[in-house]
């Protein structure tokens, strides 16, 4: 099962129309000002959760006015505004929890750094549940790889998500690390947390195939804004 989950940072209609029309995917999780997000582009939520401090209040009314009458089978989850995880953690682990096996996470970047880097950081919680899971935006898609179960991925540079390939270690240590296909290849290297050697890649062959034997990385494909 393919959940997408639409969160309340910034989001690119013109990208997120036109990306959303390449996924196959099963659900719809709206979350907290992600209602606005997934109104507008004409979706249908099957989950909308969060405190919904956010949102707009007249929009998320009539939204539980249909659901209450039973005009729109979503299920609609409010949460207090003091609690012990964000908005978007709690549809990440709801996904996890209804047996979700990959997930796609639009409007999970923007000017709050804490929110882009705490979402970034939840990538290890989808990991750590066997669930691959991608935070995409117009110019950045991200991906964790960890040696707890997916220690390998390939990216076709016909469908890589903009030109550079950076790899970033998310964990003190990374062993036997291996980069192949790109312009800067690596084998079985260890690398620290906080080097920048294997920043700004980019892909040379067909694909580039990214696998480790101990640790977790980021592998994020980007590209700059036109």
């Amino acid at each position: 099962m393919h959940t997408l989950i639409i969160t309340g940072g910034a989001l690119d209609y013109t990208f997120a129309k036109e990306y959303c029309k390449t996924l196959s995917y099963d659900k719809v999780f709206a979350v907290d000002k992600g209602l606005e997000y997934v109104h507008n582009l004409g979706m249908v939520p099957d989950m909308i959760i969060g405190d919904f401090d956010t949102v707009d209040g007249s929009l998320l009314s009539e939204y539980e006015q249909r659901i209450e009458e039973k005009r729109l089978d979503s299920v609609l989850e409010r949460h207090p505004a003091k609690k012990d995880a964000t908005d978007t953690e709690l549809a990440m682990l709801k996904a996890i929890e209804m047996g979700t096996d990959e997930i796609t996470l639009l409007a999970g970047t923007g000017s709050r750094l804490d929110h882009v880097l705490m979402n970034m950081n939840l990538l290890l919680q989808a990991e750590e549940a066997g669930v691959v899971c991608f935070i995409v935006d117009a110019t950045n898609r991200i991906q964790l790889l960890s040696d707890h179960t997916r220690k390998n991925t390939v990216i076709s540079k016909k469908k890589q998500h903009g030109k550079y390939l950076s790899i970033i270690p998310a964990a003190p240590v990374v062993n036997g690390l291996t980069i192949e296909g790109a312009a800067y290849p690596l084998h079985d290297k260890q690398i620290y947390q906080g080097s920048s050697l294997t920043v700004s890649n980019y892909i040379v062959d067909d694909e580039a195939q990214i696998s480790l034997k101990q640790g977790c990385v980021w592998v994020i494909e980007s590209k700059d804004r036109p």
